[in-house]
């Protein structure tokens, strides 16, 4: 400890004689602080006591020059780190003055490296979304459960039309049937099961129903035989099934077994030939929703049911009545060609449940009792009328939420999200496997060149930021560093 004091005061006492001499050669003049000076003068007397004074006096000085020292490090190593780290070669190193040639071949082989990793990004970009198109389309069309689970809906409340509505024949006044003539189940495209929806049928104040699914009288036969052995004093149920084809939708009611389909657009002639075997089994034809079959249908500004057959060939070839009131539409042209056709035609309503909704119309009937062969009889002998409430019953209930939908759901949506760069119209489903409309898919060019415009822009955006914080990450991780190595060094 001795001979560094030692040495350190003869290094200061040297530093004196070297300044007094050049003070002498500048007439005495001297340029060196007075704090300094004096500091120095006392050293000559004491050279320990003139370190620590030295030391003291400085301590400001001597701090700012360790931040600035930090600072300039960190951000040198911090440079190195980023080109050790992944950046693109040849780097921005702050050395010595490089040839002309030598920075172009550095700026050729950097802007190199930036475009194959742009390209590598865009690449698997592109990859990735190709992925999610090659899983979300198909699960879009086909995998995505309902989002209600309609197993476990009940229907505990009960609606009586009765109490607010009056018939649409104001001479109608007796009836004690009242009747929803179309609805369908889970056999067909219903969402409840036969027995939920004699359930439904019940709480919105029916007392007879037709069941008729698609294609099929099964649905009707499972609804019956519940009905009869656990509702018999409330509901009555009628057996059918809905003739479905491109052409139109007929109601067959009161047969015990399906008709044979005819192919997706059948000619005049079968459709002939399916009334009357319908009435050879004993059963009746009613004609449903005609506003629907032909409302306009785009792109293809065609009938959803093309080549629909007019009322007056349908009267021609031997139906039995028309629906007058499908859901919450009142076909008033069909209602007045009813009256017109009173003798040959009857009047029918139907609430065309698929999903549990509110209901709309109830035909009224005077039966002689409620079984199936009385209502029949009725409707035979044309005696019916309707009430109608446009508005629809109270209340309302929504099916809980299906677990499995939440599951396949994010992948669904990613489908419907590429199905929005195009537009796909199948048409009408014939429910025979077919579509009663020819496919049209119209791709939108313009949507398609801004989303890999979009694209470019984002993966830009991304690289920039990556960068940027990568820079600021390591910027800040130095700087603590070489906090924490001076502080130990102290």
């Amino acid at each position: 400890m001795m001979r560094a004091s030692s040495q350190e005061w003869d290094g200061q006492d040297r530093s004196s004689s070297s300044a007094a001499s050049r003070s002498s050669s500048s007439n005495h003049v001297s340029l060196e602080p007075p704090v300094t000076q004096s500091v120095r003068h006392r050293s000559l007397n004491s050279p320990i006591d003139s370190i620590h004074e030295t030391k003291e006096e400085h301590a400001p000085e001597s701090n700012s020059v360790h931040i600035r020292e930090s600072v300039i490090g960190a951000l040198t190593e911090t440079n190195h780190a980023f080109h050790k780290g992944g950046g693109p070669p040849g780097g921005w190193d702050n050395g010595p003055a490089v040839p002309a040639h030598r920075r172009r071949m550095v700026f050729k082989r950097n802007a190199l490296w930036w475009l194959l990793h742009f390209i590598q990004v865009l690449v698997l970009s592109i990859i990735v979304i190709l992925l999610l198109v090659a899983v979300g389309v198909p699960v879009s069309d086909n995998g995505v459960p309902q989002p209600g689970d309609y197993t476990k809906m009940e229907f505990d409340w009960k609606t009586d039309p009765r109490s607010y509505l009056k018939p649409m024949d104001s001479n109608f006044t007796d009836y004690n049937v009242l009747l929803d003539a179309h609805m369908h189940t889970t056999y067909s495209d219903g969402v409840l099961s036969p027995k939920q929806a004699i359930d439904y049928a019940i709480a919105n104040g029916y007392n007879a129903v037709i069941v008729t699914d698609h294609q099929t009288v099964a649905g009707s036969i499972a609804a019956k035989k519940y009905a009869e052995k656990h509702h018999s004093d409330q509901i009555t149920v009628i057996t059918g099934m809905e003739y479905t084809c491109c052409r139109i939708h007929m109601n067959l009611i009161g047969i015990n077994k399906s008709v044979a389909v005819t192919p997706p657009f059948p000619s005049d002639d079968e459709l002939r030939d399916v009334i009357d075997k319908v009435h050879d089994m004993g059963g009746l034809v009613i004609v449903n929703h005609i506003p629907w079959s032909n409302a306009t249908m785009l792109p293809w500004n065609d009938a959803r049911l093309p080549n629909n057959p007019t009322r007056e060939q349908l009267l021609d070839w031997g139906v039995d009545g028309f629906e007058v009131v499908n859901q919450n539409t009142f076909d008033l042209r069909s209602y007045q060609f009813v009256q017109e056709n009173s003798d040959r035609l009857v009047a029918l309503t139907g609430s065309d449940m698929h999903y549990p909704g509110s209901s709309y119309a109830w035909t009224t009937i005077n039966a002689e009792n409620r079984t199936a062969e009385a209502i029949l009889d009725e409707i035979r002998n044309r005696r019916t009328s309707f009430l109608l409430d446009a508005s629809g019953t109270r209340p309302l209930q929504l099916a809980p939420y299906n677990k499995n939908y939440f599951k396949y759901a994010p992948w669904g949506l990613i489908g419907d999200y590429f199905y929005g760069y195009a537009d796909k119209y199948t048409g009408q489903y014939s429910f025979q496997g077919t579509f009663c409309q020819n496919e049209v898919l119209d791709t939108h060019g313009t949507m398609m060149g801004w989303f890999v415009l979009w694209l470019i822009v984002s993966i830009i955006v991304l690289e920039i930021l990556y960068w940027f914080f990568r820079w600021l990450l390591l910027l800040v991780a130095h700087a603590i560093h070489g906090c924490i190595t001076r502080r130990r060094a102290r």
